[in-house]
């Protein structure tokens, strides 16, 4: 008898009223949660998988019958089917649901706490520690403690009987209690004590006519509550034991915790959220099937405060939310969509990301809207309220693979393409922020973020595009670096099959598909730990890159890996080598140094010789469309020019109103664009032919200037070939938004751009 005690005296369960439906067990060996009815038929087994559920113990019903809770140790909470509820929830003893199958609660830090079934602590319910806490229908708690059982409300529990492991009865009248080996029957108001049958670890049928109980060899049985002979349940052997109750009226579907509120619902599904001080949970529910699923919990850290979920949107069988941070140690506020699966709960792999990154040039940001659809395709409207300030953002990069053709980016955001970029026609489009871009061709462009922000940190992206004329939506992600340390600092295209980024890490990023889905991407280390800020590929048997350490990295084979590259030094002992390069042909580059310095190689390929000559001039960026025209520019408008520029002469103009001058692209001779410090391109059709042949052209403008504080609006989505912007507008805060009506029908995204009906179909 004593044996006996000591196996099943601790496992407590609770009958809540209705039909009798199954029963769990905690098995004696083989793991998970075993399911069978009364008459041993119907056996299966749920939750082995332990990298999920880890060994559950004790299992309990939910009063709806849809649910169960057991702790393994963390408490876990799993439908019929071994599918999760919420199986994230952390560490704790004695889990069990309330009257409200909403809430459960255990015992914690010698507390019994009561949380919602999305884990926000709703209250402290009485001290501890139990070895069980059980609940009415009536909403009474049974609890064992010190050797007794005591029940009542939370907050006037008297003590019933000696014993441990109570189960009340569905009327709430009675508890089975475990004492000495025995199963006992009590009366709750007269404390009268009827023993039944030896055995332990009792739970009362939820029609209040059978109890259920762990007996010798521990083996499950069952006994009339009014006394009589027990039978057993098959060969079910068990260490404890729960009945489920079926109601006789169906229950309501999607059951949220308490205080919860509706983030976003249809006619098929519903995403709601519950906050404490801390804390955001969110919960989905499939209609049709009315399961509750826990998506997410966003919570503080110590460099990071939650600001909840700012937007979601529901659809298809899949939830969409943005989900808000704010930085304390850098001030960046950031929003970011992840979509969830509501039949799992699950993330899906690949989808969301559209991202509002808010930095310290912005007062705030916004995803105010997120609709979601077919395979978890999504899309976002994002505000940015941005104050008034002067200034414009300096032009970094420039190319115009053709007189039809230029693209430029600014490094916060912004691109601007031109199909006639002498006529000081360009469009801009707000997307990451591209610091370098390539176009080898009209139908290809390629561009790098030195850094961007994406959920979990600081990365660096390249984006292509192979209509480039058509704005920021054409343009979508093909590679991302390894980690906040590796940014991208320039890249060069020596065709449409092969491309070279370089990093500040030393390697090499190749790709001969460029415009191919990512993967296509091979990074390899050819430089040690060297800043690599500058490449040009002349051909696909030639590419030459610059580092900071005075070297010059080439290889003839550029996709061949480390092995391919060969580093030799380009400047004299201590001097800083070229920071920008530019080579026409195998037989000629030139580079441009921080100290006033030109460098030039008509043997650049691997192990050539390089010379080095002073210019006086500070210079900052170079292009050499042929072998016979090269221009650099840089501060106070300083234009180099040179004809032959493998003999070093060299000729000084000045252009744009001594404006220091940022970045070129000379299609051919009779076109060069040049970016300067202030967001204006400066074009030539006769860049040789002094000042005069050049005029300026203001395309990166301030939205927010004379005083003025703005909204800048973007429409984001992601599908399966990554994250696209489609459209963006800015204007004065106080008038009304120029993007609306987002919607999403299947695959085919809709918008409202200032009464023009804009569209792009996902995949």
């Amino acid at each position: 008898m004593f044996v006996l005690a000591a196996i099943v005296a601790s496992p407590a369960s609770a009958a809540f009223p209705g039909r009798n439906g199954l029963l769990a067990v905690q098995p004696v060996s083989g793991g998970g949660v075993l399911l069978v009815n009364a008459q041993g038929g119907a056996e299966r087994r749920i939750c082995t998988d332990r990298s999920r559920c880890g060994t559950p113990r004790t299992p309990r019903w939910s009063p709806d019958g849809r649910a169960l809770v057991f702790t393994a140790p963390t408490i876990h909470l799993i439908y019929p089917d071994g599918s999760c509820l919420n199986c994230t929830m952390g560490a704790a003893g004695t889990p069990a649901f309330t009257a409200n199958p909403a809430l459960v609660t255990f015992d914690s830090g010698g507390k019994l706490l009561e949380d919602g079934i999305d884990g926000i602590r709703k209250a402290t319910i009485v001290g501890g520690p139990f070895s069980a806490a059980v609940w009415s229908a009536r909403g009474e708690l049974a609890v064992a403690r010190g050797g007794s059982v005591w029940a009542g409300s939370p907050h006037h529990l008297r003590r019933i009987t000696t014993g441990s492991a109570p189960s009340w009865s569905p009327s709430g009248s009675q508890l089975a209690v475990a004492r000495d080996g025995w199963v006992l029957v009590v009366g709750v108001r007269n404390r009268s004590v009827k023993r039944l049958v030896r055995g332990g670890a009792p739970a009362w049928s939820p029609d209040g006519k059978s109890i259920a109980f762990i007996g010798a060899g521990h083996h499950l049985l069952i006994v009339p509550a009014s006394g009589g002979l027990a039978r057993r349940v098959g060969n079910v052997r068990g260490v404890s034991v729960d009945w489920q109750p079926v109601p006789r009226t169906p229950p309501a579907a999607c059951v949220a915790p308490p205080g919860s509120k509706v983030l976003a619902s249809s006619s098929t599904a519903v995403v709601t959220s519950d906050s404490s001080s801390a804390s955001t949970a969110a919960m989905g529910c499939l209609l049709g099937d009315g399961r509750e699923r826990f998506l997410e919990l966003l919570s503080s850290t110590p460099g990071e405060t939650a600001q909840g979920v700012s937007a979601a949107g529901v659809g298809d069988g899949y939830a969409a939310l943005a989900n808000g941070f704010d930085d304390l140690h850098y001030g960046n506020l950031s929003d970011t969509v992840a979509v969830y699966d509501l039949g799992t709960g699950a993330i899906v792999p690949g989808m969301g990301g559209e991202v509002a990154n808010c930095s310290q040039s912005c007062v705030s940001d916004d995803i105010d809207q997120v609709v979601v659809g077919p395979g978890g395709v999504s899309a976002a409207h994002v505000n940015y309220s941005i104050p008034p300030y002067s200034g414009s953002n300096p032009l970094t990069g420039i190319s115009c693979p053709s007189a039809s053709l230029c693209v430029a980016v600014d490094g916060v955001g912004h691109l601007f393409t031109s199909t006639d970029p002498t006529g000081g026609a360009w469009a801009e489009t707000n997307m990451p922020g591209l610091v370098a871009v390539t176009c080898p061709s009209v139908s290809l462009c390629v561009g790098v973020t030195e850094v961007t922000q994406a959920l979990g940190g600081a990365i660096s992206s390249i984006y292509a595009s192979t209509h480039p004329a058509g704005g920021s939506g054409e343009w979508y992600p093909v590679y991302t670096a390894d980690g906040a340390n590796n940014a991208l600092t320039d890249i060069s295209c020596a065709s449409t099959s092969l491309c070279v980024a370089v990093d500040d890490s030393g390697s090499i990023i190749t790709s001969t598909d460029p415009a191919g889905a990512p993967g296509q991407w091979t990074a390899a280390n050819v430089d040690g730990t060297s800043e690599l800020p500058a490449v040009s590929c002349p051909s696909v048997s030639l590419c030459v890159a610059a580092d900071t350490n005075g070297h010059v990295v080439t290889s003839t084979n550029p996709t061949g890996g480390t092995s391919a590259w060969q580093a030799v030094n380009a400047t004299a002992s201590g001097t800083v080598g070229p920071q920008s390069v530019s080579c026409p042909s195998s037989n000629l580059c030139v580079g441009l140094g921080p100290n006033d310095d030109l460098f030039t190689s008509t043997n650049p390929t691997v192990g050539g010789s390089w010379s080095v000559t002073n210019t006086g001039l500070a210079l900052d960026a170079i292009d050499c469309p042929s072998t016979s025209l090269c221009l650099a520019v840089g501060g106070e408008g300083a234009l180099d020019a040179s004809t032959d520029p493998a003999s070093g002469a060299w000729t000084a103009y000045q252009i744009d109103n001594a404006r220091d001058l940022s970045s070129i692209s000379c299609a051919s001779s009779t076109l060069c664009v040049a970016g300067d410090a202030v967001g204006d391109v400066v074009a030539s059709a006769n860049p040789t032919g002094g000042s005069a042949a050049w005029s300026a052209t203001a395309i990166d403008g301030n939205p927010c200037s004379a005083g003025t504080s703005c909204i800048i609006e973007q429409i984001i989505a992601s599908d399966s070939t990554g994250v696209h912007f489609l459209d963006s507008a800015s204007e004065p805060a106080i008038a009304p938004p120029s993007l609306t009506a987002l919607s999403l029908s299947g695959y085919r995204l809709t918008w409202d751009h200032d009464g023009s009906l804009e569209s792009a179909e996902l995949h």
